[in-house]
């Protein structure tokens, strides 16, 4: 099964970090131990809902890791720069109305493929 986590890997040896800008607010801290836990081990009782709307999107469905967007510990960004899109989604990124954000139109959290 061909999935959308596999297109953006394909043939390279990207992380998912690369790229992705560190302002904005960052994480709360977290012990070392917590570091290595997955994301949602912890967003599935703390942020419910939005780890469920996660879940269900194509995101969710695909596998797309929470760092692939929203960076690691050390560059986690809660809106994540535009340019994270375009790993994954370059052709539909330059392509793009340059005066909106790739997710006012396409919520990554609750976004559903066309039926």
């Amino acid at each position: 099964m061909f999935s959308v986590a596999s297109a953006c890997t394909a043939g390279t040896s990207r992380t998912g970090t690369e790229g992705i800008k560190s302002s904005g607010p960052s994480h709360p801290q977290l012990s070392e131990q917590e570091k290595l836990t997955p994301c949602a081990q912890c967003h599935k009782d703390v942020t419910p809902d939005l780890y469920k709307q996660w879940y269900d999107s194509v995101h969710g469905i695909a596998n797309v890791k929470c760092f692939q967007c929203h960076g690691t510990y050390e560059n986690f960004r809660v809106e994540p720069d535009e340019t994270n899109c375009a790993a994954c989604h370059n052709a539909q990124y330059l392509k793009r109305p340059k005066d909106k954000k790739c997710w006012v139109c396409h919520p990554a959290h609750n976004f559903f493929a066309h039926k």
